[in-house]
């Protein structure tokens, strides 16, 4: 019974412990989503909202979630100004939305990623971080004012370690650009501040142009903050190029409107109004001033190096030179620190490193443009070389089918000639006729053969040419013409020496006699090889004797020779 109390107990408190992690889990997606909503606007509440969801929750949370909620609590704490030093959790949603995240998510989580390292004093990390936010953002279509933004945050970095002052201002710089196309005037305004600090001590002139611009865009939104920051500037280009009038008077201006204000970054401001303002007097010969402003400055608002600096100057306008000199010498060994400090970091080689993958990239897409340039021309090479090759071939073929027809004329010519040769007796004008007649049906088949060749037309060509040149009604008298024009005398003697010899006899023993072949024979006369056949059999007869039908006109063209 025991037993059994036992394990209902243990079920009841796993269903409760099942339906309190339900109800959690519901509560921080919905605390998740109210932070998302706030983040923005009212950092604060999002903050509150976070801290709200159980802890115990969180490890269970779905690693969509678990990365939503480091991200919105690492921006929400940047953006109270908390200490973020420890939020190394941010790197989690870094390889998460590297992985499968949104594109936006995982340029958040490395900008947050860089904040963090910066507060670490990390400044390597988090220009490599910022970087490759950077890069990713332009890869995907680019944001001017994130990319404005980005380039800021890689600017300070540069302008805390006091040797990268080229660096510094080309990164202002391109961040300006990125905020002018964003038409954000808030940022162009504090894009063009930045950029005149950064070019205070290398280019005064450019950096008192961007001031101005700076300061009529801060009165233009009534910015009293960045109006302080304008005038602060406008103090150290006037202490810069000696101008300590100019000096005083701003700073008294400054002093005048602002002084009442307790905010601890205009505090700052204000701290450095106040150095120019010391310096000047110093510098003009006003010892005692000089050291009455510097009183006012509030304690470690100046770093050590500046407040060096600041009482050589008024112990030299005092002629106490041996405390001046020291004050020199212990500014001296601190910026030497400094220097030293900023180029161990080896922010260059970012840099360096940064231009080198983006020559990189910029080889590896141009050479992927050549190679696919290159197979395109290659296609094209090819498709040019085998339409040459066919049309070569085809040349070719047709030349030696023109050669071959051109050897059949020439041979056909020759045989012309030889048999001109052999009749060289024939004078008469009926022979000229029946050479002429042979050469155009000579002519007129090897064209036939030239067209009609390989195809089944030829035949009916052949058989039009026939009845064109010989047809069956004039054939006859053509070929008798021929006979008595070559063998004179030879079908008279046939006809009285063989009367029972017909006129159709007559014609198929001129044909044979004028030495045409059986199938030019069979085709003059219409009428098949076995017709022929039969025919020749019944006139060897007519004839008499044993002798073959060619036999007998060869000996008969013989004795006609011979007499």
């Amino acid at each position: 019974m025991l037993r059994h109390l036992t394990i209902s107990a243990l079920i009841a408190a796993s269903c409760l412990l099942i339906f309190s992690c339900t109800s959690g889990m519901k509560e921080a997606k919905i605390m998740l989503a109210t932070a998302d909503s706030l983040i923005n606007t009212d950092p604060d509440a999002a903050l509150y909202s976070l801290m709200s969801i159980d802890s115990i929750i969180i490890p269970s949370l779905s690693d969509k979630d678990r990365a939503h909620y480091i991200l919105l609590r690492t921006q929400a704490r940047l953006m109270c100004g908390l200490d973020v030093r420890k939020d190394t959790a941010i790197s989690e949603a870094v390889d998460f939305y590297h992985r499968k995240g949104s594109i936006h998510n995982y340029i958040k989580a490395l900008s947050l990623r860089g904040d963090v390292h910066s507060q670490q004093k990390d400044f390597v990390s988090a220009i490599e971080d910022y970087k490759k936010a950077g890069r990713t953002l332009d890869e995907h279509g680019g944001n001017p004012l994130i990319s404005g933004i980005l380039h800021t945050r890689i600017a300070e970095l540069y302008e805390r370690t006091y040797v990268n002052d080229s660096l510094t201002i080309e990164r202002y710089r391109k961040a300006l650009e990125c905020f002018q196309k964003s038409n954000r005037h808030d940022m162009v305004m504090n894009g063009r501040l930045s950029l005149a600090r950064a070019q205070l001590t290398i280019s005064p002139e450019d950096s008192y142009s961007n001031i101005l611009t700076g300061a009529g865009l801060a009165r233009q939104q009534q910015d009293s903050s960045m109006i302080l920051v304008s005038m602060e500037l406008e103090t150290a280009y006037h202490l810069i190029k000696g101008q300590y009038q100019e000096v005083l008077r701003t700073a008294r201006t400054a002093l005048d409107e602002f002084s009442n204000n307790d905010d601890s970054d205009r505090g700052k401001t204000i701290a450095n109004i106040l150095l120019a303002y010391s310096t000047a007097y110093a510098r003009s010969g006003h010892p005692d001033s000089a050291r009455f402003i510097a009183s006012l400055i509030p304690a470690n608002s100046i770093d050590r190096f500046s407040m060096h600096m600041l009482y050589y100057d008024i112990l030299r306008s005092e002629g106490d030179l041996e405390p001046a000199l020291d004050h020199l010498l212990k500014g001296e060994r601190l910026a030497d620190s400094i220097r030293s400090a900023g180029y161990r970091l080896h922010l260059r080689d970012v840099e360096k490193r940064y231009e080198t993958s983006r020559i990189k990239e910029q080889y590896s897409s141009m050479r992927e443009k050549y190679i696919s340039s290159y197979m395109t021309l290659l296609g094209i090479l090819c498709v040019v070389a085998i339409t040459g090759s066919f049309i070569y071939s085809r040349n070719i073929r047709l030349k030696r089918e023109v050669e071959k027809c051109t050897d059949i004329i020439r041979n056909l010519n020759e045989e012309k000639e030889s048999v001109g040769r052999n009749n060289s007796n024939i004078r008469n004008k009926e022979s000229a006729i029946i050479s002429e007649e042979m050469l155009k049906v000579t002519d007129e088949l090897m064209e036939a053969y030239y067209k009609y060749g390989r195809t089944k037309v030829i035949a009916d060509q052949v058989k039009a040419i026939l009845q064109h040149h010989f047809p069956e009604e004039g054939t006859m008298a053509k070929v008798r013409r021929i006979v008595d024009a070559s063998y004179p005398g030879f079908i008279p003697r046939l006809e009285t020496e063989y009367p029972a010899l017909k006129e159709k006899d007559i014609y198929i023993i001129c044909l044979m006699a004028c030495g045409f072949s059986t199938g030019t024979i069979c085709a003059l006369r219409r009428i098949s090889e076995s017709s022929l056949y039969v025919e020749k059999t019944r006139i060897a007869r007519k004839i008499g004797g044993d002798i073959r039908l060619s036999d007998f006109i060869a000996k008969a063209i013989q004795d006609l020779k011979q007499s």
